[in-house]
């Protein structure tokens, strides 16, 4: 709860949604992101419950018919607009540009998710412009959820403006995750459990909802371990509401394949753990 606000409330998930998905900003590019995912959500709900079929990428992680449809979408949906940007999607690889733009796509987050039924899953739409995100989209269509944020715009979820808490000490800190197996957490299994363990209260709800909560003040930490796909707009989404994205290290980057998302408050004594010694 941040200044007296719940998060928000299940009953007013779908009106708020259907609200914001008439958002209209002075830049086009966030416009044209919102469109995108709702073109998306369309696919996704489409499959969704149904008997789909599952292959496996040589990483041998799930894919479905619905995450390359929703890709498909959302690329045509930006190049309508823009057809001279750069593309960077989770599950096609496209011709580079001369554009200094790059849209940072993951059609269809949190998979397995999806495969077995459960809402908690997303699409996650990015925009960079010479290595700094400058807007960003996670639409999770089966809970009703929209955010969105703009560069020096701030960040709306369902049409209101978004803060983060006001949690500084991390002993009285949520933290929330993804997958906290070893071959997700690989090195760094240690470092996340030493975090959890200084934290007050921790879920695993995922990376989309996750950096929702945490922009809406009722999460304080996001721990991941991303693709760049997994985190551009949940970057943004954060930190234009006021906390702040790195990878462990404290670098601001999306490439690292860690990050460490705060409420800003709390983000020195994160690193500071994920810096020392796991006992």
């Amino acid at each position: 709860m941040k200044n007296g606000h719940w998060c928000i409330p299940l009953f007013y998930l779908r009106l708020g949604f259907l609200r914001a998905l008439n958002y209209k900003s002075d830049m086009k590019e966030l416009q044209v992101a919102i469109e995108a995912a709702k073109e998306s959500g369309k696919i996704l709900g489409k499959y969704f419950r149904t008997n789909l079929k599952v292959e496996r990428k040589p990483d041998m992680s799930p894919v479905t018919i619905a995450d390359k449809e929703s890709e498909r979408k959302i690329v045509s949906v930006i190049k309508k607009y823009f057809p001279d940007h750069n593309f960077l999607g989770e599950e096609f690889s496209y011709k580079k540009t001369k554009s200094e733009f790059r849209w940072i796509i993951d059609p269809l987050d949190m998979t397995k998710n999806f495969i077995r039924g459960i809402p908690f899953f997303s699409n996650f739409i990015g925009l960079e412009r010479k290595g700094k995100i400058i807007a960003g989209v996670i639409s999770m269509p089966a809970m009703g959820i929209l955010a969105y944020a703009g560069l020096g715009k701030g960040t709306f979820i369902n049409g209101e403006k978004a803060e983060v808490s006001g949690t500084n000490d991390i002993s009285e800190a949520f933290m929330v995750f993804g997958n906290a197996d070893k071959n997700s957490l690989g090195a760094y299994e240690k470092h996340f459990y030493n975090l959890v363990n200084k934290c007050a209260f921790n879920r695993g709800y995922g990376d989309a909802l996750g950096y929702i909560l945490l922009a809406q003040g009722c999460a304080d930490i996001v721990f991941d371990m991303p693709k760049p796909w997994d985190i551009a707009p949940g970057k943004i989404i954060v930190e234009e509401a006021g906390g702040k994205v790195t990878d462990f290290e404290g670098k601001n980057t999306i490439y690292s394949g860690n990050s460490i998302a705060t409420n800003g408050k709390l983000h020195s004594s994160a690193i500071k753990i994920l810096k020392s010694r796991p006992p």
